[in-house]
């Protein structure tokens, strides 16, 4: 099977986004042929959007040429006497989301290497379990694009973001498979996309994998941006919202051609319009005890459990039914 893998976390990273080259391995090892699209930079939380505005450029890297901390060696130089081809080279987006990934994999990228069966979305650098982080999760995202394109979509969490032994990242991955393989041979027609969170342990390949619902979960007040002052302002990337610098912006060139830029805000009474800069930092106490708390059968309490969670989606906000005709009468 022709299995197309895209994520939110980035190029692999044993920091950010570790768990990429592992599962890809162990999905080639169960004779899956894969292709690779994923973006420049983290894309956590941004769900299923498109830079609309933005550029993309798609570069071709052969696997041995990732650094192992998010970049990799622009000029680098395969082995001609290895057997890697082309065809092995993963291809990283800049100015990419996972929605954008699976858009260009499907149709643009790999012309040569034939239709696409599947697309998986992950593994998650942690769990995407509630309504809150499957609504937000660039993983899910990257899924139910896959699912709006006419294909079947899988989104893979590996459920923690602490640095893992590679044994257990390799056990988690082997489940991962494992599950893939089973949903393959038996996917419902009902289903669009599945969400598999996998708990990260040793002995995760003898637990139990269950069928979950998704634990609803809202926010209850305003936990993921703080305001900082002027000079604390976070850097923002350029070139995303298609706007060039302005006037007292300063850049930094960034490893393989990312761009940040900082802005430098007006002194205090020099006029203009009133400010304010907020930061992302996210507080998610309540959420994390809320689903420690969560009830039996559901993704999170399962995962948190110690077991894998599957939870079967459809890829639609469906209408309330029973609300039908005309709403207002006017004059």
């Amino acid at each position: 099977m022709h299995i197309l893998v895209v994520n939110d976390d980035g190029p692999p990273s044993r920091r950010l986004s570790p768990y990429i080259e592992p599962l890809v391995t162990a999905l080639e090892s169960a004779g899956h042929r894969i292709s690779v699209a994923i973006p420049a930079a983290s894309r956590s939380w941004i769900g299923k959007a498109h830079l609309i505005e933005a550029s993309l450029t798609a570069t071709y890297v052969p696997p041995a040429a990732f650094r192992g901390d998010g970049t990799w060696d622009e000029s680098f130089q395969q082995d001609p006497t290895t057997t890697n081809n082309a065809n092995d080279d993963w291809v990283i987006i800049t100015n990419g989301t996972p929605a954008s990934c699976v858009q260009l994999g499907l149709h643009n990228l790999f012309p040569d290497r034939g239709p696409i069966d599947l697309v998986i979305s992950g593994p998650n650098h942690g769990r995407n379990a509630s309504t809150i982080y499957n609504l937000s999760s660039g993983t899910v995202g990257g899924a139910l694009e896959a699912a709006t394109c006419g294909k079947r979509g899988i989104a893979i969490s590996f459920g923690s973001k602490d640095e893992q032994p590679l044994d257990i990242i390799h056990a988690a991955a082997r489940l991962a498979t494992r599950v893939v393989n089973h949903l393959i041979q038996n996917w419902d027609d009902q289903v669009e996309l599945y969400n598999v969170n996998v708990p990260m342990r040793l002995d995760v390949e003898s637990r139990p994998v269950l069928w979950t619902r998704t634990y609803p979960y809202y926010w209850a007040r305003g936990y993921l941006y703080s305001e900082v002052s002027g000079e604390k302002a976070a850097p923002v990337v350029s070139g995303v919202n298609g706007h060039a610098a302005a006037n007292g912006e300063e850049e930094q060139q960034l490893t393989n051609g990312s761009t940040t830029k900082t802005v430098t805000p007006k002194s205090e009474g020099g006029g203009g319009l009133k400010k304010r800069n907020f930061a992302w930092a996210a507080e998610l106490s309540d959420m994390k005890r809320a689903l420690q708390e969560s009830p039996e059968g559901t993704d999170a309490h399962t995962v948190l459990s110690g077991c894998t969670s599957v939870t079967a989606l459809r890829a639609n906000f469906w209408h309330v039914p029973g609300l039908e005709g005309q709403l207002l009468h006017l004059d």
